[in-house]
């Protein structure tokens, strides 16, 4: 679901706050009848992009188009994710940058989710872990300005649990 919702080109929502969307409503239905007050409940959510999802679900070009993609099966909805396992990433931001010695952007992204944490594309003072690799750019330098605790591969794999 919460690819869905990135696809669906609404202003001011990327990958991350799809997720946080699908994870708040259980379906599409839900969340195109979510008032702008019920969106800005949500974390990172505020007045203009909770405005902004409220119009996009309002334009009569966009409801004809999620009705074409009912009609075709296309109505994914999303269900609760399982808080069952270890968890040692659980509340924990993380930024990936550079090229990584063994995993992938994506396979990264799927270890810290699959750990309970939460992969963000930018580094603020809510990130807790830049994960930094070879040819690390400017999120490496933003990580140091802010004092955030740097990450090689085998050091994320270290605080997931496993030996590196």
């Amino acid at each position: 679901m919460a690819r869905l919702i990135n696809a669906l080109g609404i202003q001011g929502i990327g990958e991350v706050t799809a997720v946080d969307l699908a994870e708040h409503f259980h379906d599409l239905d839900q969340l195109s009848q979510a008032s702008a007050d019920a969106l800005q409940e949500i974390e990172g959510i505020g007045p203009n992009i909770a405005q902004g999802i409220v119009d996009w679900f309002a334009r009569e070009s966009n409801q004809k188009l999620l009705e074409k993609f009912k009609a075709a099966g296309v109505w994914p909805t999303q269900q609760a994710r399982r808080a069952e396992g270890y968890q040692p990433f659980a509340g924990l931001v993380f930024v990936v940058t550079g090229t990584l010695p063994t995993l992938s952007r994506e396979a990264a992204k799927s270890y810290i989710e699959s750990r309970g944490g939460r992969v963000t594309d930018s580094v603020s003072k809510n990130t807790n872990y830049v994960v930094v690799g070879e040819s690390a750019g400017s999120k490496l330098e933003k990580a140091r300005q802010l004092g955030i605790t740097l990450l090689d591969e085998a050091g994320l794999m270290r605080l997931g649990g496993e030996s590196a």
